[in-house]
């Protein structure tokens, strides 16, 4: 299965849950923190699952950043 189908079912979740009432914030807490514990759970270490965890966080920083950057232009 390729990345963006994994994505893209994911987004699918989240809307059903919005449709059952939840909301952005709500799936958005659970799923951050059902990530952290998907990642320490299977990476070979804690290390490496910290590494998955922050290089998700910063390549949103820097898509953000350019974004903004282009913006100003």
């Amino acid at each position: 299965m390729e990345y963006w189908e994994m994505y893209d079912r994911l987004v699918d979740v989240t809307e059903d849950l919005n449709k059952q009432g939840a909301t952005a914030f709500q799936v958005a807490n659970v799923m951050a923190r059902f990530v952290v514990e998907l990642s320490f759970d299977c990476a070979p270490d804690s290390r490496q699952a910290t590494y998955l965890i922050m290089t998700a966080i910063t390549d949103r920083l820097d898509r953000d950043f350019n974004e903004e950057m282009k913006e100003s232009a």
